[in-house]
């Protein structure tokens, strides 16, 4: 079976047992990994504590946890505590975000994100090997701290969403695992070629990185409706949430929309904003449509180098979709081509 993960949040229309439900439908069908993702709703450690102890065998990570709203030592705590009550099934996805969530939102200064990210997992790693940890950095200091249990595993894999160059090599550098998001295929191999010479430079595996970039699924009974809530989703991320994915369409080839986005967000005109991703664009960074050609269309995702590829349903996707999303395009369950219902 190909492999294949998702990501689950709770609200914005599921409830806690309904994403339950969903949990234990992807481990059923063959998912790798759930990730849960963490904004300005509910916690993420709270809801993957609760699927820790309703499934079984799928991997559970977090997708992502900022590395401004907990310290370092605070994270190792989490990722140790989830590891263990997952039975060594814990992933900690970790990420920048952006100055509207951290400096508007946390009310924390988005100051050096490089250096924090590289100094937090270094205090991570260190604290997760069981070690004693003295940390004298130029971020963070770090006096005489250890966990006071032992995890299922002192090394659990840190994986690290990034879009833009320096924070891409960092990955490579840093990072077991790479959390992409709103990309092309082609726009996927183009980030990872900055991963791979992040890794080189240090003397790393490129190899050994897990690809695992999240991509817009929504397979709806009607296509044009799973098409509407993906351009929705993309218009508010591209036009409401500052300039990193403004910025990463613009290198992307898709700067004539973005700008178009952009202004029709900033007049406040949410579906206008949305009604300017072109057709290409959409097909380009989302999985709509009928069943053989989101199937093609991650084939592609693979053959740019995916290794991991998780399924993001958008924002506004009802308990259905998200249901008939997860069932189609289950490992083993993609077809190569035939039918595509």
């Amino acid at each position: 079976m190909r492999r294949l993960g998702l990501t689950l949040q709770l609200g914005d229309g599921l409830s806690r047992p309904e994403l339950v439900e969903l949990a234990r439908l992807a481990e059923e069908r063959g998912y790798e990994a759930i990730f849960v993702p963490e904004s300005w709703g509910y916690d993420a450690v709270t809801t993957l504590a609760e699927l820790a102890v309703q499934t079984r065998r799928i991997k559970l990570g977090t997708g992502i946890l900022p590395i401004w709203s907990r310290t370092p030592a605070l994270l190792a705590m989490t990722a140790a505590s989830l590891d263990e009550l997952s039975s060594g099934r814990f992933i900690l996805g970790l990420g920048i975000s952006g100055p509207i969530v951290i400096q508007d939102w946390h009310g924390v200064a988005f100051e050096r994100p490089i250096q924090r990210t590289r100094e937090a997992i270094a205090v991570i790693r260190l604290a997760l090997a069981g070690e004693r940890v003295t940390h004298d950095g130029e971020i963070f200091r770090v006096q005489r701290f250890r966990l006071g249990f032992h995890p299922p595993r002192p090394s659990i894999p840190i994986y690290l969403a990034s879009i833009g160059p320096k924070n891409l090599r960092l990955t490579g550098e840093v990072a077991d695992g790479w959390l992409p998001i709103y990309c092309s295929s082609e726009g996927l191999a183009s980030m990872a070629e900055e991963v791979a010479a992040g890794a080189k430079a240090v003397g790393r595996d490129p190899t050994a990185i897990e690809v695992a970039p999240y991509i817009l699924a929504c397979l709806s009974d009607d296509p044009e409706v799973g098409r509407g809530l993906a351009r929705r989703h993309l218009a508010y991320y591209i036009g409401g949430m500052g300039t990193f994915y403004f910025n990463l369409m613009q290198r992307s080839g898709f700067g004539q929309e973005a700008e178009a986005i952009q202004a029709a967000w900033k007049l406040g005109d949410r579906a206008e904003a949305a009604g300017q991703l072109s057709d290409t664009m959409l097909e380009a960074l989302a999985l709509s449509g009928d069943r053989a050609t989101c199937g093609a269309q991650l084939d592609r995702f693979r053959s740019a180098g995916a290794t991991l590829p998780i399924l993001l349903p958008p924002r506004g996707a009802t308990l259905a979709i998200v249901r008939r999303t997860i069932e189609l395009l289950a490992p083993g369950a993609e077809p190569a081509g035939g039918d595509a219902r």
